[in-house]
């Protein structure tokens, strides 16, 4: 090993050592050679070159190969650490030689990384190559030595052992472009190809995908070839099948996460989380996922797919439970081709689940971890990503299911069981559920589990599903009955309580209860799918369930109830109609009463039965009568019912409530209560009708109801249920409901900007600006408080999340953003923007923070005796990038009493938006204002941590060149603009700060403003020239033509400014 390390330090002396001075104009192969013998160079200077090129190289393979294979033999060699420099050094530098003088040259225009972005390279002075002669489509001739290359270097790669290791970190990228040449480039034979792209697929293969994925993504830039192209392409679409595949892929989307909204998350609860991706990440994940490649069908990738994605919808992490969720939901199961009941989608993700919460009879018994893993699955659907259509495909099939294991878990005390389901439901019933679910549930409250199954405790102190050891029946016990009926009536009462029911679906509610009760058959759910207990109308226990779920109900949602009682109506007028015709038909009660008394002996069957049945009828208008009472009693509130249904009950009341021979007291006393508070009800309802319109009670009591329930909504704990939420709230802002408080309603979206759901803060910002629309005044008045926080009392990020609603806000103005609105905007911008920000209690809070982490670094000096060990890093580089990036990040927040140099650039930005948005609404004095401002930031502000406030002032300049050339297009009189030494003036400060700025994207935004300034200053002198030249001379064009030229054009000379 020691001698191959000095013959190749002796070879590369002259492009590493330190004499290798800048300044040298010889090529790296010409240095190289000058000291090799054996080189003969032909005649001309190409073929020179080229034998030059192949010595040099195939001299470096040959010490590669063989530095390799020493320290294969004896991997121990360089154990100590000067040997493993040395080593690294020299293979570096082998490799950057290889890659720099022996690939590049040979690669095709197109193929491959500009050198720029490259690592750092290993060779040092200023470093002159050569290209390989080429043809003139653009091809290398030297395919002898590209293949030499592969050839070397594959093997070392794949062999992973060696220098393996550093073949791949310093140099994969190049390697997968040469052998992509050899393997698919058109000037190789058939057969050359065929054994390269071999070598191709082994090279990838032995890369891990955290590095070929940034490798092949890095291959396909616009210059990319269509020969490289589609290969690269197809082998980049098949990634996601590689056993990590996934989860690098959005480890390598997150890398763009920016780096403060990063470490904010992980600091939430100092927890590690999984990848953190925002929502338009998270969307470009799941589309690169859910792409099928062109070589595999659907059903095989998806079928290859499908475990990691099941597998990180399993993790514990909940990120990573929340992209799976979003993957599977929107980009698979979200799509009608691949989504939908009976594909490739829902056999893989949606049939499982249904399987484990309701089995078949060949499925039975389900263990607890399979259904414990189906019930974690269908959570994570549900709850994650606000989807209401998913929501319901996913929970209908499985709903009562759900509702007997959470009974269940209840009454057996597995309260994470109950918990967990209880927040399936209730997101389905405040987003999709309908009545004929509700009544569902109604029908069954004492279900659990078809004839041939149920739950049973599970053997981990679970729940799982098992075959019944006896046939289906209730409880003999008629305590343990009760019990169990009060149990689910309550735990169903809970749920219409929590998932805010309206009035409307309330009362359909507990009216089918009624019916129920009242021994009439309910209606059918159309359930088919679903092997349910047979419901018996008649049945006295179901009779039991309905009479104690219309009693609860009627307890407890009583005003809701009476608000709509069309229903109850319609459901008592027929039994006290049919009542009042039994009682006139029968008008010899009193004869059969008196031989009742005197021939007890004589009394026919038939007769028995008929008396039993005039109890049965007396009973159940009694307990209709009740119900109306209770339901008229207590509430002030118009009834809305049909006119021939109120009459009709009104009849029956005065009928009988008079007849006091023929029917019971204790019946007629209350037919004379109800009838009074139903006529009391009446005349309210005529009274609001003759002072109301209907239509527009109607309205405002549909919009208030919705506007309750998006209040209640918002403040759920669950993020689909605030998306809901927020939709109806946005909806009514829309629509321009009178029922809303604008100034508290936009108090209340301002508040939903902290929210730390990217979705609910971005549709947040969307309402703001329509908001905004209509009220701009208030609205941005309350944006521009909190976002200048005179109080202290918001973070930077609140606050800048605050200025993203107010620059969209602007946005969405357009040309309203006008008066003491765009005055009062513009005037706050470039106040936070200039110097002129005082926040001393932030001061306080910062100098708190200082003294807490110096007294921790006293303690742990004196903890360890002295200084604090470092800890040692194995990339310097990356260490100084890093300490580097502190120092601007601290520069940024360290400004003392001043404003947040982010903060100022955010207000920079916005003032920017305002200007480009309206700048006839903006105004000339705030306009000379601002330039005034941002003149200032370039010539002040010149350190490294102030460079992206420079950036934004730059960009101010180019909104107000933009804003300018817009308004002269239009033909708008501002008054005002850039001229004469105005004009002169900016130019000169946008060129020193070219000249003397350190920031290349300062400098490259400057480099574009002046050519944006001069291209606006020809366009501006054009349009003001007109068709009169300067001296009176008519340049326009009339029928003839141009005058004294026999040149007659087509159509009138265009200039435009090409980027």
């Amino acid at each position: 090993m020691d001698d191959t390390l000095s013959e190749a330090e002796r070879f590369l002396a002259p492009i590493i050592s330190k004499a290798s001075r800048p300044g040298q104009t010889k090529s790296i192969i010409d240095r190289l050679s000058s000291g090799q013998s054996g080189v003969s160079p032909p005649s001309d200077k190409s073929g020179h070159d080229s034998h030059q090129r192949h010595t040099v190289i195939e001299k470096a393979l040959g010490l590669l190969s063989g530095l390799h294979d020493a320290l294969s033999r004896n991997p121990h060699c360089l154990d100590q650490p000067f040997a493993r420099q040395r080593a690294q050094k020299v293979t570096d530098a082998l490799l950057d030689l290889v890659v720099i003088e022996g690939i590049y040259p040979c690669l095709s225009t197109g193929v491959g990384v500009p050198m720029e972005r490259r690592v750092k390279s290993a060779l040092k002075g200023d470093l002159v190559t050569r290209q390989l002669s080429q043809d003139e489509n653009g091809q290398s001739h030297d395919q002898e030595l590209l293949t030499a290359i592969v050839d070397c270097l594959s093997p070392i790669l794949s062999s992973g052992k060696g220098f393996a290791s550093n073949v791949e970190a310093r140099m994969f990228v190049d390697l997968v472009a040469a052998v992509g040449q050899a393997a698919f480039s058109r000037d190789f034979t058939v057969r050359s190809k065929q054994r390269y792209l071999a070598i191709f697929d082994r090279v990838l293969d032995s890369g891990p995908t955290i590095d070929v994925l940034p490798t092949l993504t890095s291959l396909l830039h616009p210059g990319c070839p269509d020969w490289l192209r589609s290969p690269i392409s197809n082998r980049l679409s098949l990634l996601p099948l590689r056993p990590d595949g996934i989860r690098q892929i959005l480890n390598f989307i997150a890398a763009s996460t920016p780096v403060d909204t990063q470490q904010q998350i992980e600091a939430q609860d100092g927890r590690p989380t999984g990848p953190n991706l925002t929502l338009d990440a998270l969307a470009r994940a799941s589309k690169l996922l859910t792409s099928v490649p062109s070589t595999m069908t659907a059903d095989e990738y998806f079928s290859a797919l499908a475990p990691q994605l099941l597998d990180l919808l399993d993790d514990q992490d909940v990120d990573n439970k929340r992209i799976a969720s979003y993957i599977v939901g929107n980009g698979i199961l979200g799509k009608r081709k691949i989504g939908s009941p009976g594909t490739i989608g829902w056999r893989l993700f949606a049939e499982p689940i249904f399987e484990s919460i309701h089995p078949r009879s060949d499925k039975c018994p389900v263990r607890e971890k399979e259904l414990k893993s189906a019930i974690d699955r269908l959570s994570a659907l549900v709850q994650f990503h606000p989807n209401p259509g998913l929501t319901k495909r996913l929970v209908i099939p499985v709903l009562l299911p759900l509702w007997g294991l959470q009974c269940y878990a209840l009454n057996n005390s597995r309260a994470n069981w109950a918990d967990q389901i209880h927040r399936i439901l209730i997101v389905y019933m405040k987003m999709s559920v309908t009545e004929s679910q509700l009544l569902l549930l109604s029908d069954h409250l004492l279900w659990d589990g078809p004839p041939r199954w149920t739950f049973m405790p599970g053997d981990r102190g679970g729940i799982e599903i098992r075959p019944r050891e006896t046939e289906k029946s209730y409880p003999e016990n008629m305590g343990r009955l009760i019990e169990s009926i009060d149990s689910r009536v309550e735990q169903y009462s809970k749920l219409l309580r929590e998932a805010v029911m309206t009035d409307e679906q309330l009362s359909t509610v507990f009216t089918h209860a009624c019916k129920s009760w009242l021994n009439r058959s309910p209606a059918s759910s159309g359930y088919d799918r679903l092997d349910l207990m047979d419901s018996d109308p008649k049945d006295p226990v179901e009779s039991l369930v309905s009479a104690k779920l219309a009693q609860r109900l009627l307890e407890e949602f009583k005003d809701q109830i009476s608000s709509s009682l069309n229903g109850i109506f319609r459901l008592v007028e027929p039994i006290l109609s049919a009542f009042v015709i039994e009682d006139r038909q029968k008008t010899d009660r009193d004869t059969r009463a008196t031989r009742l008394r005197y021939r007890l002996d004589m009394i026919t069957m038939d007769e028995m039965k008929e008396i039993d049945g005039e109890d049965e009828s007396t009973e159940t208008v009694s307990t209709a009568l009740s119900l109306l009472s209770a339901i008229l009693a207590p509430s002030e509130n118009p009834i809305e019912s049909d006119d021939s249904v109120l009459q009709s009950i009104q009849e029956s009341l005065k009928h009988i409530a008079q007849a006091s021979s023929s029917i019971d007291s204790s019946i007629t006393m209350s037919a004379w209560n109800v009838l009074i508070l139903l006529q009391l009800r009446c005349d309210i309802s005529e009274h609001l009708s003759a002072t109301i319109t209907p239509k527009v009670v109607d309205a405002q009591a549909d919009d208030r109801q919705k506007h309750r329930t998006a209040l209640t909504h918002l403040s759920d704990e669950l993020t689909p249920i605030r998306a809901q939420g927020l939709s109806t709230l946005l909806a009514l802002i829309s629509k321009s409901s009178p029922v809303l408080n604008i100034p508290s309603t936009s108090v209340l979206l301002i508040s939903l900007l902290q929210d730390q759901d990217e979705y609910i803060y971005l549709s947040a910002v969307k309402a703001l600006g329509i908001l905004a629309s209509n009220h701009p005044k208030t609205v941005v008045q309350l944006l521009l408080e909190h976002y200048s926080d005179l109080t202290e009392n918001l973070t930077l990020d609140s606050r800048i999340r605050v200025g993203e609603a107010l620059n969209k806000t602007i946005e969405h103005l357009g040309q309203l953003f006008v008066d003491s609105v765009a005055n009062t905007v513009s005037e706050g911008m470039i106040a936070i923007a200039s110097r002129r920000g005082d926040r001393p209690r932030t001061l306080q809070k910062k100098e708190r923070a200082k003294r807490k982490v110096e007294k921790a670094r006293k303690e742990a000096e004196e903890a360890w005796d002295g200084e604090i060990p470092e800890e040692d890093t194995d990339n310097d580089e990356d260490g100084a990038i890093n300490e580097h990036v502190a120092k601007v990040v601290e520069g940024w927040a360290d400004t003392g009493r001043e404003e947040d140099i982010r903060i100022r650039t955010s207000a920079l930005s916005i003032l920017g938006t305002a200007i480009e948005t309206n700048i006839a609404g903006v105004g000339a004095t705030v306009t000379s204002t601002a330039v005034d401002c941002v003149l200032a930031i370039l010539k002040l502000e010149k350190s490294n941590d102030r460079a992206i406030l420079r950036r934004a002032a730059v960009m101010v300049i180019m909104s107000l060149t933009r804003a300018f050339d817009t308004a002269e297009e239009q033909g708008l009189q501002l008054g005002f603009g850039f001229a004469g030494e105005n004009l002169a003036e900016v130019i000169t400060v946008l060129k020193y700060v070219e000249i003397t700025d350190t920031d290349e994207i300062v400098i490259g935004h400057i480099k574009v403003v002046i050519e944006s300034l001069e291209a606006w200053q020809m366009k501006s002198f054009i349009r003001h020239l007109g068709s009169k030249g300067p001296r009176g001379v008519d340049f326009s064009l009339d029928e003839n033509g141009i005058a004294g030229l026999a040149f007659r054009p087509t159509m009138r000379p265009k200039i435009e400014e090409v980027d």
